[in-house]
């Protein structure tokens, strides 16, 4: 699902496929990660449709995608996830802006179980083939980043942008994709915080 690498799309064919917080600060935000999720309207450029509708995501799947088994997530407390993903059709060779987004939301017992699912999922992405690890500034109590740069068929470049971060007991993943050079880490930071926003 959403940390398992680039997934082709209809444009892109053949393409690609922090901080610690203090742990004395135990929030409990947004129980139910379906009202954590990016909304469309909040989405920065024009022409975005849901491709993925809102759907619950098992804790096998989230284990699957990132750096902790099924059972580490479950004894941090894992509760419950969701994702949805939108997508914008239009020419890679000469977009700008994101194309494709995926925004996922996990939720934990605390703030602490959180956290240590955060450092397993960073440690995992960091040691992923091709991933480059980013600094994100200020976001939340944890953050990091990681892109990816594949080049298609066609000699295009396009880039994955995979933003985690943890705001209480919420854990957020933001997959942001689109033609290498057009879509930045900014981009991703934008909407990152309006998910924020949402949870706080």
């Amino acid at each position: 699902m959403h940390r398992a690498g680039l997934v082709a799309v209809p444009i892109m064919v053949a393409l690609l496929a922090g901080c610690d917080a203090s742990a004395g600060t135990q929030q409990t935000l947004c129980r139910d990660p379906s009202h954590c999720l990016l909304g469309l309207d909040q989405l920065v450029t024009p022409d975005f449709t849901v491709a993925e509708p809102t759907h619950l995501v098992d804790v096998t799947t989230i284990a699957a995608d990132g750096g902790a088994t099924a059972q580490q997530l479950r004894r941090d407390g894992f509760a419950a996830a969701a994702s949805i993903r939108y997508f914008r059709p239009t020419d890679l060779a000469t977009a700008n802006g994101p194309i494709d987004i995926i925004s996922t939301a996990e939720t934990f017992s605390s703030s602490h179980g959180a956290q240590q699912a955060f450092r397993s999922d960073i440690a995992h992405l960091d040691a992923s083939s091709g991933n480059v690890p980013v600094s994100t500034g200020s976001l939340g109590d944890d953050a990091h980043a990681d892109t990816l740069v594949r080049t298609d068929t066609t000699g295009i470049q396009a880039v994955q942008i995979t933003l985690e971060w943890r705001v209480g007991n919420v854990l957020n993943v933001l997959i942001v994709r689109g033609r290498y050079g057009g879509t930045r880490l900014d981009d991703a930071l934008v909407l990152a915080h309006r998910v924020t926003a949402n949870e706080t």
